[in-house]
């Protein structure tokens, strides 16, 4: 949605200042001027709240990889200190682990192109 504003954008961006219809000059700088600051608001707003939502799920991901992290650090597979129902719960939680990383390495790569958008529009 940003690129298509970003992209509309160029149809406002004109040089033409004045339209002729036959002997009738019309002058509209004064009011693409208004509507090109109108426009700039809205963009800026679509950017913010994008911006806000971004930071959310960036946090949430976050979350998620550091709770994941801290479960596999105290995952204990050796025989001597764990009982058999903890080793079992450990291997359980790391192929869990498994099957979830390739949707958590898709969504940390769209929040990084999501980002890198938001820097590119100057936000």
């Amino acid at each position: 949605l940003i690129l298509q504003v970003s992209t509309a954008r160029a149809t406002l961006d004109s040089t033409d200042t004045t339209a002729e219809f036959g002997p009738i000059v019309v002058r509209f700088n004064k009011v693409q001027s208004q509507v090109n600051l109108k426009y700039d608001s809205w963009q800026k707003e679509l950017q913010s709240y994008f911006a806000t939502v971004l930071s959310g799920r960036i946090q949430e991901n976050y979350d998620k990889t550091v709770d994941a992290k801290s479960r596999l650090e105290k995952v204990s597979l050796e025989g001597s200190s764990a009982a058999t129902s903890e080793i079992v719960l450990g291997v359980t939680y790391l192929q869990e682990v498994t099957q979830n990383l390739p949707a958590w390495h898709k969504m940390s790569k769209e929040l990084s192109d999501s980002e890198k958008l938001l820097k590119r529009q100057r936000h």
